[in-house]
């Protein structure tokens, strides 16, 4: 029987860990190593604006593993030893493994002068996005009618989920912000045309102001500096400008994009490594098809049974944006609706996250 081996907070979704739980039953070994704290991803726009508690969004790994009757383990990865099928762990022994899944949390890219900074926040770990929140509620409530100065360097889903995040956070305390989203290229390029253009009005309408082809070069004490040397002065400022993998898969010598994120193949496989699988946020997999989490759990099935592994979706399930007032956009693919219909499905999808 195999030794299988969970990497990453990733994994921590009860729907998959039950679907794998029978794996044990079959005689297969189980554990999940990740730390055990965690913020619930879909959980942080509501968070971000202020409809559910900061606390909402905390959960924990491990309760999450022994319900699925399997072994938790409160750590984190220092690196993987892929011929000796070991990984190093920062307390403990390191961990022996016959099948190993890797779905670790995303950083963010860098941005020079952000690092330390205590203006500066990250859209990635999850944990920054609270401490945002606080630190806006915080000068809310200091000073008030005052304009709290936001800018926000990246221009795709996450930075304008965050935005409108923000302006209901503002609406619902009776405070005051000035979002200045500043983007490499065009905004939005992400979504269906009209349906960008749509939700660009809707921030644009609350005062946002929009610059595009603006690429942040660096922060400079509280003033982001733009490629061209031109400085906009902020409060508080967001680093989205995407994702980054951590450093111990490049240090693991695993293939990696040029923004550290694990490459796989279509069946979210390891490039020469069969029996090593990966999925998530800090996951690439060929052709675009989606890393996702009925893939990945059906493919470790299939490895501990002997099977071969099927390919990841192409098509990612549909995507939300809580525009505010009581609507909200809903897109797959270059498919799209806006209004009070989106915003039921995005309501009753954030009550089925972990699925």
């Amino acid at each position: 029987m195999s030794r299988i081996l969970l990497l990453g907070c990733g994994h921590a979704r009860p729907p998959l860990l039950a679907r794998l739980s029978h794996l044990k039953r079959r005689g297969h070994d189980l554990a999940l190593l990740s730390p055990a704290g965690m913020v619930w991803p879909e959980a942080v726009p509501a968070m971000l604006s202020g409809r559910i508690a900061s606390g909402a969004a905390l959960l924990n790994a491990m309760d999450m593993a022994r319900a699925a009757d399997m072994i938790g383990i409160d750590d984190d990865v220092m690196g993987i030893d892929v011929k000796a099928g070991m990984v190093h762990r920062h307390e403990g022994d390191p961990l022996y493994f016959d099948i190993v899944s890797i779905a670790p949390p995303a950083g963010t890219r860098p941005l020079p002068g952000t690092e330390g900074h205590a203006r500066c926040y990250d859209t990635r770990p999850l944990s920054q996005i609270l401490a945002l929140r606080t630190a806006l509620e915080t000068r809310f409530e200091q000073h008030p009618g005052r304009v709290i100065a936001l800018t926000i360097a990246g221009g795709g889903v996450t930075a304008i989920t965050l935005a409108l995040a923000v302006i209901a956070l503002a609406d619902r305390l009776g405070g005051h912000v000035g979002i200045t989203i500043l983007t490499r290229g065009r905004l939005l390029t992400g979504l269906p045309e009209r349906a960008g253009v749509r939700v660009l009005e809707r921030l644009a309408a609350h005062g946002a102001i929009l610059q595009e082809m603006a690429p942040v070069a660096r922060v400079d004490g509280n003033e982001a500096v733009l490629a061209t040397g031109d400085r906009i002065a902020f409060d508080l400022f967001v680093n989205a400008t995407g994702a980054a993998g951590p450093d111990w898969l490049r240090g693991s010598g695993l293939t990696v994009d040029a923004s550290g994120l694990l490459m796989t193949d279509n069946f979210q496989q390891v490039a020469g490594r069969p029996l090593m699988l990966a999925g998530g946020e800090a996951v690439r997999v060929a052709d675009g098809r989606h890393p996702g989490w009925a893939s990945l759990a059906g493919n470790i099935e299939a490895l501990a049974q002997g099977q071969s592994p099927r390919p990841a979706p192409t098509r990612r399930p549909p995507q939300f944006i809580d525009l505010g007032g009581g609507q909200a956009l809903a897109w797959r693919g270059r498919h799209w609706t806006l209004g009070r219909m989106a915003l039921w499905a995005l309501r009753w999808a954030e009550g089925r996250w972990l699925l």
